[in-house]
């Protein structure tokens, strides 16, 4: 923060997107580069909270009150506009150039200015080996609701990288190439290792930045959690079931389906029978795929069913690493289907104590009834015994 020289607000737009807003484009210098970044006025009031919040201090400039509406001047007068902006301008300034650095050096206000990581030195030798060796960025020193998404993204980026380097594992091994297919191994391993320790840090991140987030926002983070959670779980299952050593089998009698089926010549399949290219085998005595050459059958045949189609999922996985997939989907739909059935014994509760609640209200209205029933025949007495004394 030491190097920044300048920060003015150089100019105002009015964005329309996701609702009419004002921004301020606040340009910052150092002594080898300059650039601007785009913010409105309730990010300043976000960087305000929490400054207060980490340093326990108001900055030494107050921040300029947000205007209200009024029937003599709109929040998007020019005049209004120019007064936000120039005492904005000041409020940062006054952080920059107090003597007292807690607030420039807080992460929050470099977040802010979106100060560059610095790539080189001691300090951030360590972050710079993790960024060039998997390819995504540090983990943040500091944890704040938009460090937690930029992480989040990050670690979506690694999950990525982690399939790509299980696939090119299968195909490495199904050309035959032994030491690519292992070094993609060691290299999906490798980053398996640190998306599960950043994952921990993301959930301890969430912990720390829930507190100021809604309720709504809050849980749809966790779901965020825990669909990496489930992601990881799933590459760990193919990274441990190993490469499917029918590969190359499945690749080829798919091949040889596709040429069945455009009525192409046949080609040898699994250990080495041939096909011809209607899909019989060499006598001639019945189908591979498809449906059988007429003559007698034993039943009717309405259309050939289409083979099963391969995912990305479950094709670098074998027989027990599918059985195992299929269990832990099973388990997934139990639990969800617990849940359902949790949500509808709740609802069935508040039914039967809505119905009773309406039983009671139904028992006092008839109470109520009778009583002036009762009411109105002891008025009605008394109305003719006035009538007879008078």
């Amino acid at each position: 923060m030491s190097d920044i020289q300048n920060i003015a607000i150089t100019s105002t737009q009015t964005v329309q997107q996701p609702k009419p807003h004002i921004t301020y484009t606040i340009q910052v210098s150092t002594p080898t580069r300059t650039w601007t970044v785009n913010r409105r006025y309730n990010d300043f009031v976000a960087l305000q909270a929490e400054l207060v919040s980490s340093t326990g201090k108001e900055p030494p400039a107050p921040l300029p009150k947000k205007h209200g509406w009024s029937l003599t001047r709109s929040v998007y007068d020019d005049k209004v506009i120019r007064e936000r902006r120039v005492l904005l301008e000041a409020y940062l300034r006054s952080i920059l150039t107090t003597k007292d650095s807690r607030w420039r050096q807080a992460y929050t206000f470099s977040d802010f200015l979106s100060v560059p990581t610095p790539r080189a030195g001691s300090s951030s030798s360590t972050h710079h080996s993790s960024s060039s060796v998997s390819g995504v960025p540090p983990p943040p020193d500091h944890w704040t609701p938009m460090t937690w998404l930029a992480e989040q993204g990050a670690l979506s980026s690694l999950v990525r990288s982690i399939r790509s380097a299980l696939l090119k594992r299968d195909a490495l091994a199904g050309m035959s190439d032994a030491s690519g297919s292992r070094s993609a191994s060691v290299e999906a391993k490798r980053l398996l290792k640190e998306l599960s320790a950043r994952l921990d840090g993301l959930d301890t991140g969430l912990g720390k930045t829930g507190t100021g987030l809604g309720e709504g926002e809050k849980r749809r983070r966790e779901e965020m959690v825990e669909n990496l959670r489930a992601e990881r779980d799933n590459l760990q299952r193919m990274a441990d079931a190993g490469v499917r050593t029918s590969a190359a089998s499945a690749a080829s009698a798919a091949f040889s389906s596709r040429a069945n089926d455009t009525g192409g010549s046949g080609v040898g399949a699994g250990a080495g029978v041939g096909v011809r290219g209607n899909g019989t085998m060499p006598g001639g005595t019945g189908s591979l795929w498809g449906p059988p050459p007429a003559g007698p059958s034993s039943g009717r045949v309405f259309g050939r069913q289409q083979p099963p189609q391969e995912t990305s999922e479950t094709r670098p996985l074998d027989d027990r690493g599918l059985l195992q997939l299929q269990q832990t989907k099973m388990t997934n739909q139990d639990d969800q289907l617990g849940e359902l059935s949790k949500v509808l014994v709740r609802q069935r509760k508040m039914g039967e104590e809505i119905a009773q609640e309406i039983g009671e209200q139904n028992e006092l209205l008839d109470g109520l009834d009778h009583e002036v029933d009762r009411t109105g025949k002891k008025l009605g007495r008394a109305k003719r015994e006035l009538n007879r004394l008078g």
